[in-house]
Parts: structure tokens; sequence; C-alpha cells
């Protein structure tokens, strides 16, 4: 019963260890997608700043 009950945590921990994995992946494309977008805001600021006379740094 015993060896079981290891079966079944090693079981459950490899599911939790595929759960973790999978939402890493997704934060890692959700944080890539958000850096895209923040430079095109970026550019499209700089492009309006530019033609008003103003400064890009």
């Amino acid at each position: 019963e015993l060896e079981r009950a290891v079966v079944n945590i090693s079981v459950i921990i490899k599911h939790i260890e595929w759960q973790t994995s999978d939402a890493i992946s997704a934060l890692q494309e959700e944080i890539h997608d958000l850096s895209c977008v923040v430079l095109q805001n970026r550019m499209a600021l700089n492009f309006l700043l530019a033609t008003h006379g103003g400064v890009c740094a």
C-alpha cells in the first residue's frame, strides 16, 4: 500500500509539473506579445512627437 501511495504521489507531482510548465509557457508568450505592443506604442509615440517638433530620446 505504501508503494502504491508513492506511485500515486509521483503521478500527481508529474501532472503538477506539466501544468506548471504549460502555465510558464503561456506567460512567456503573453510577455512576448506585450513587449511587441509596447514597442509599437513607443514607435507611434516617437513618431507623433517627431511630427509635432518633440524630442525623441
